[in-house]
């Protein structure tokens, strides 16, 4: 009668070790994913503050632009120039 009663404890102690190994693991990767993610949002945060903050250092005025002279053409231009003669 002792050895089906302990034969049950033993079951029930391995089943509460396979338990409390699952938990662990189940808690260190948990705790690993949140360090990750906090580490990744971190990087993202310093990269987007280093493009504001850092931004260009530019303060030389713009340069001057020159436009080229443009010629206006009439409509009589363009239909003398497309005009075809009949024979």
């Amino acid at each position: 009668m002792g050895t089906e009663r302990r034969e049950r404890q033993k079951a029930n102690r391995q089943l509460k070790q396979q338990q409390v190994h699952k938990q662990v693991r189940r808690s260190h990767f948990t705790r690993r994913a949140v360090l990750i993610a906090i580490v990744a949002v971190a990087i993202f945060v310093a990269l987007v503050l280093i493009a504001l903050i850092g931004g260009d250092d530019d303060d030389d005025p713009p340069a001057p632009t020159t436009i080229g002279a443009v010629t206006a053409t009439t409509a009589a231009e363009t239909t003398d120039a497309t005009a075809t003669t009949q024979p």
